[in-house]
């Protein structure tokens, strides 16, 4: 298989925020709005639970609730015949609709002499993934039957090799319901559907297809859908859509003027004429009466194209008189033919056509043209421009192999575009079946076959400006050390985490990369494997930091001579060297489970022989610290002074400190003193409040200290008390 395309950095972009807006609404948006209003919100549901349809398909092999994703409903009591139900797949598909004709979509039943022994999904080898309504793309270059065929489809690959025991649809990137615009919006990575020609041929899939469903309301439903080419062929005939209706539910077809009048047509796919949208009225419709006095389904297409036609082909699939035919099917195939380079990568085209349902084929064209849908109709060749499609800024968690992906809602983080635009590059959050995650442009970044379980899930990020490969690496520094990276870029005293991002150009390549740098405070202490990254860690434009103080992201540093970007966890240790005074010879750590050494502060800071444990007792007058390691990093803490060793505790005089702990106030007590200085003094031994005692009870105010430990030493002889303030 040919490779999707090379692996690049990516450029700086400059772009809006748009922190406030739901991530998945974004990344399913479309670059144009209808202006078609609802015309009745009323008698609308919505629902992601699976329930049976009560339809039959000749797919026997696999129940319903495969292809199952997502249900719309509309049901209108006044006039029942607009009412319907339609479900979509997981391939963003509508593989159900029905309405008061009963179960449109055809069965997909396959003559049982087109089956091969070596098909994985035997007789049911396209489970809901070619009768159904879906886009196909196809790059009539390298299609070459009989030998390889080349058709992405929307809905997902036929099940054509021995391995392929399950339905693949084509994956779910992004979805979103908007239950004010009562519409269900979803992107797929559409899928080659072929998948024995797959095993020979290089043939790849590199198309997005964006669909979104609307309920308008009186029996309007409005489909929008966008392809975008994020790969290397060149697409140049579509169908915008392919699909049909079972003749048993819709058994006459019509097929309008320019006047609006219409026309009973008939005849076997494939021998019937190739009809010019543009020489009808722009709709069709099935009626299940040759006269179109049932009820009925159309469609509504605009006249205009922005491709070489706009051009539909019909018929039945196959010779109805004939009881072995049991396709049940009526084809329907919407053709736009791109021309030049109008669907090449970093292309894109938009389509919006309707489903109109009625009590009859008038009823339905009255309404296509009381509201004027085709007019409401669009196909256009059109990519958006960089600056004109919103963004979103991205954060990446690592553990152990595991990545997670937030939106940060804030000016830091990886920035992507939400939609495509020119030229541009998707980054997807890939998951294997060894519970490995990626982040990366290539879709088959863990096999080049999508549909063999190797990628378990594909989730889509955003879009940039070159094919990109990230790797995130971890590690951890303890505080206060500096971090020199390969571009000779230090980082100095680092304290606390930070956020920095920068571009580098290249003198190796012809690109800037976009730099997101990140320091992380966490207890935890892992190696860097740049094994993996392919080159030492670098950070970008010579930046010296001397303190950091900012949150905590991810690094994203290029690397030369390698086709990724790396994301670079750096976790900085900060111990805690706290010292609490237990009584009046005693000091112990703050910090627990780690290592102590306590030291003479007095005697050039030696170490005190034996004085291993958390806590310490002296037995001599000095200045007391400890050195605290945790997580290979160590520390030193502030000195306490002790000057009662060997002062008998009988020759203290006693004062009553209360309420203790207090909230604030307290009250200092005590017999016989009058004008004594009293000291309070906090947990590093720092003098915070300072008085004079009066007569028996003198009460002091709390109100300017933080919550903590302090101790009272009051002038004299006086046992020192230890107070806390809630």
């Amino acid at each position: 298989m040919k490779s999707l395309f090379p692996l690049f950095l990516f450029g700086l972009l400059i772009v809006k925020n748009t922190q406030a807006q739901n991530s998945e609404q974004l990344l399913t948006d479309f670059y144009f709005d209808s202006s078609l209003p609802l015309l009745d919100s009323s008698g609308f549901n919505y629902t992601a639970d699976y329930t049976l349809s009560s339809s039959s398909w000749a797919i026997d092999s696999f129940p319903e609730s495969v292809v199952f994703q997502k249900q719309l409903s509309y049901e209108n009591t006044l006039d029942p015949s607009t009412s319907y139900d339609i479900r979509i797949g997981k391939g963003g598909q509508l593989y159900s609709f029905r309405g008061v004709f009963g179960e449109s979509v055809p069965p997909q039943w396959v003559n049982p002499n087109w089956v091969q022994p070596s098909y994985g999904g035997g007789h049911s080898y396209a489970p809901w993934v070619d009768e159904v309504w879906q886009l196909v793309s196809v790059d009539g270059s390298i299609h070459n039957p009989p030998d390889s065929s080349y058709f992405i489809h929307q809905a997902g690959v036929y099940l054509k090799t021995p391995s392929q025991t399950q339905p693949f649809y084509s994956p779910i990137l992004a979805e979103y319901f908007d239950p004010d615009d009562q519409s269900y919006s979803v992107v797929n990575w559409g899928q080659q559907a072929h998948t024995e020609d797959l095993q020979n041929i290089n043939h790849d899939a590199g198309l997005l297809y964006y669909t979104k469903y609307t309920n308008k309301g009186k029996g309007i439903i409005q489909v929008d859908n966008m392809i975008y080419n994020f790969g290397q062929d060149n697409m140049n005939f579509l169908n915008v859509p392919w699909g049909g209706v079972r003749n048993s539910s819709l058994d006459h077809f019509f097929i309008s003027t320019p006047t609006h009048d219409y026309n009973l047509t008939t005849g076997l796919y494939g021998q019937t004429p190739v009809i010019q949208t543009a020489s009808t009225g722009g709709w069709v419709a099935w009626s299940n009466e040759i006269n179109g006095n049932s009820a009925t389904l159309g469609m509504a297409h605009p006249t205009t194209t922005n491709t070489y036609g706009n051009k539909f082909r019909y018929g039945d699939a196959g010779n109805l008189s004939n009881a072995n035919n049991l396709r049940d099917y009526h084809v329907f195939e919407m053709i736009r033919q791109p021309t030049g380079n109008q669907l090449g990568f970093g292309k894109s085209m938009s389509f919006r056509y309707f489903y109109v349902l009625g009590a009859s084929v008038d009823s339905v064209k009255n309404t296509i043209v009381q509201y004027d849908l085709i007019s409401h109709g669009l196909d256009t060749a059109y990519v958006a421009n960089i600056y004109d499609v919103d963004s979103l800024r991205y954060s990446f968690a690592y553990s152990t192999q595991s990545l997670s992906a937030s939106v940060t809602g804030s000016e830091s983080g990886l920035l992507l575009r939400t939609s495509p635009f020119s030229d541009s590059y998707p980054l997807f959050k890939i998951s294997s079946n060894e519970s490995v995650d990626a982040l990366s442009s290539n879709p088959y970044y863990f096999s080049e076959f999508a549909y063999d379980g190797t990628t378990t899930a594909i989730k889509l990020l955003g879009f940039l400006d070159s094919p990109t490969h990230i790797t995130v690496i971890q590690d951890t520094i303890c505080k206060g050390e500096d971090f020199s990276f390969s571009d000779g870029t230090v980082f100095n005293n680092l304290l606390e985490d930070t956020s920095y991002i920068s571009s580098l150009s290249s003198s190796q390549l012809d690109w800037d990369s976009l730099v997101i740098q990140n320091l992380v405070v966490l207890p935890v202490h892992d190696e860097i494997d740049l094994q993996e990254a392919c080159a030492s860690y670098i950070w970008m434009d010579g930046v010296n930091y001397t303190e950091s103080t900012n949150t905590p992201t991810v690094v994203l540093s290029n690397q030369f001579g390698c086709d990724s970007t790396v994301t670079l966890d750096l976790t900085i240790h900060d111990v805690d060297v706290q010292i609490t005074q237990i009584d009046d010879i005693t000091l112990q750590s703050n910090t627990s489970n780690a290592q102590y050494q306590w030291l003479d502060c007095d005697n050039t800071f030696e170490a005190i022989n034996g004085e291993t444990n958390q806590s310490f007792a002296a037995t001599y007058n000095s200045n007391f610290a400890v050195i605290v390691t945790e997580n290979n990093c160590s520390d030193t803490s502030l000195c306490i002074q002790i000057s009662t060793v060997g002062i008998q505790n009988n020759i203290y005089s006693v004062i009553n400190v209360y309420p203790n702990p207090t909230a604030n106030l307290i009250t200092i007590q005590s017999e016989n003193i009058m004008n004594n200085k009293f000291k309070i003094s906090d947990q590093k031994g720092r003098a915070v409040l300072m008085g004079r005692l009066k007569v028996n009870n003198t009460e002091v105010s709390l109100e300017t200290l933080s919550k903590g430990i302090y101790t009272i030493q009051v002038e004299g002889n006086y046992k020192p008390v230890v107070i806390v303030k809630e």
